[in-house]
């Protein structure tokens, strides 16, 4: 059955703007001028809100939402349960062990010299030794790196959030425009 484009456009409940838009990204095509062949275009209209169409950009930006949404929820969950620790936490806990295991080790070399009569010597090499673990432990090029590998992943997670912020519109306006057209 043939149909004019006012006609389609009653017959599916779009305008003929969005009629040509479609038309324009290959979705339809007309027979003649203002002609189009309703077998065609009803199953290239369904095919086009089905696989693809403007409905699905905004199923697609609320599913991206929702499971961030749910992994934040997992994360102040597991935060109040006690198996989250903030980042500060985690530094001040690593300060705090680092300074009590520099503390034991400068406190190993004059126990083993009265222990065993070691030789000045022997205690300034043990002394040495340590010292030398202690600043490869201070090098803060290791921590710069941890640091910063932690900054990409924060950055990167940024991103993504902004990225399924701007779908989510996007798709909100695309949506609110194909109603506006019908």
């Amino acid at each position: 059955m043939k149909v004019t484009t006012k006609e389609l456009g009653n017959i599916i409940n779009i305008t003929p703007r969005h009629i040509y838009n479609l038309e324009k990204s290959q979705v339809f095509s007309k027979e003649d001028k203002d002609v189009w062949v309703l077998e065609k275009v009803i199953p290239a209209y369904i095919k086009y809100k089905t696989e693809g169409g403007e409905g699905t950009n905004l199923a697609k930006s609320r599913e991206k939402k929702e499971k961030y949404e749910a992994e934040l929820k997992r994360l102040e969950y597991l935060k109040r349960m006690g198996q989250l620790i903030p980042i500060e936490g985690v530094a001040k806990e690593l300060e705090d062990i680092a300074i009590t295991v520099s503390n034991k080790l400068y406190s190993i070399p004059p126990k083993l010299k009265s222990r065993y009569q070691l030789d000045s010597k022997i205690e300034s090499i043990i002394i040495k030794e340590i010292e030398d673990v202690l600043k490869e432990l201070k090098d803060p090029s290791i921590y710069d790196k941890q640091a910063q590998e932690i900054a990409k992943k924060i950055e990167l997670e940024k991103t993504l959030q902004k990225e399924m912020s701007e779908d989510e519109s996007r798709a909100t306006s695309s949506n609110n425009q194909g109603q506006d057209d019908k």
